[in-house]
């Protein structure tokens, strides 16, 4: 992973490798991490009207491998960054505390905290993380889009998204450009744990739309979203 990102400044992991960073603990709470999906609330700021998407959000910071909850807060991103739903403050309803205090959570930004300090040497803490948990749910024959922003970068240091579930969808490739908007890499994040992580000081992303494959039955694309801005910004 280390070398991959080195490289291209980014890398995709599949589910298998990413459950080797865990611990059996970790892999053996996952049934009740996933189902706690079913219980996010509406993202109420979406400038495109759109009712497809559900989300909670959490703010922690990384000191010397120790994952710390801070105080509920909301979520901003500039327009330079969103310019479809930023530029406001956006509150949405907290990660629960059984999950923000989960083993499987501590794994998986720790295992991101790792990784940042075989980059950048002498890194051991992430001043701030923010969690998402996001699951976008098309209607019927309708598409929803996992990222209506488009390719676009958050704003942090880096950025790592993890799918949890796929249920009855088509689509939503995953693209990775660089700033002249060269495409460097496309990979469909396809079963549980599947991941991304990049830098997203020199490259971009987005999600392709998905769609129900079969409009009379739930579809929905669950995924975690972990950005981690290492070093403090005044």
């Amino acid at each position: 992973m280390r070398d991959e990102v080195r490289r291209s400044g980014c890398t995709f992991v599949n589910g298998e490798a990413t459950k080797l960073l865990l611990t059996s603990e970790s892999i053996e709470s996952w049934d009740a991490f996933a189902e706690s999906w079913n219980d996010l609330g509406a993202d109420t700021y979406m400038a495109d009207g759109g009712g497809y998407r559900r989300r909670r959000h959490a703010v922690f910071q990384l000191r010397r491998g120790v994952l710390l909850r801070r105080e509920h807060q909301p979520h901003f991103q500039s327009r330079d960054y969103n310019p479809l739903n930023g530029g406001v403050q956006r509150w949405f309803e907290p990660i629960g505390a059984t999950v923000g205090a989960s083993i499987l959570l501590r794994d998986l930004v720790v295992a991101c905290g790792r990784l940042i300090a075989e980059l950048e040497p002498g890194q051991e803490n992430v001043h701030r993380i923010e969690v998402h948990q996001f699951r976008i749910e098309p209607h019927a024959d309708e598409e929803a889009f996992p990222t209506p922003e488009g390719m676009h970068r958050d704003g942090v240091d880096w950025v790592c998204v993890i799918l949890i579930k796929r249920l009855n969808v088509s689509g939503g490739t995953t693209r990775v450009a660089d700033m002249t908007g060269k495409e460097i890499q496309a990979l469909l994040l396809a079963n549980e744990l599947d991941l991304v992580f990049l830098n997203d000081r020199c490259l971009a992303h987005a999600v392709a739309p998905i769609r129900r494959m079969d409009p009379r039955r739930p579809g929905f694309r669950d995924a975690l979203v972990i950005t981690l801005v290492a070093h403090r910004r005044e």
